[in-house]
C-alpha cells in the first residue's frame, strides 16, 4: 500500500527576477527543499517543501512568494 501524496492549498515559489542569490532561504530551509536549478536560479523542490514559510521570512528581497493552488 502506497501513501497518498500530500495535498497542500498553497506552495512557495522563488521569483528569479527579485532574487538576490544571497542564499538566506537555502540556509534557513532545514528540509533541503531549496536548490540552484540548471539556469543558476534558486528554486524550491515541492516534494521536499513542508510549507513552513521559513524561507519566505528569511528572504530580504521578498522573492519567495506564497502561491495559492486552485
Amino acid at each position: 500500500m502506497t501513501a497518498e501524496p500530500k495535498k497542500f492549498k498553497f506552495s512557495f515559489q522563488i521569483n528569479a527576477q527579485d532574487c538576490m542569490a544571497c542564499a538566506a532561504c537555502e540556509l534557513e530551509c532545514k528540509d533541503g527543499a531549496i536548490y540552484v536549478d540548471d539556469n543558476v536560479n534558486y528554486a524550491i523542490n515541492q516534494d521536499n517543501c513542508k510549507r513552513c514559510g521559513k524561507c519566505q521570512r528569511a528572504c530580504p528581497s521578498g522573492a519567495v512568494l506564497k502561491i495559492n493552488i486552485a
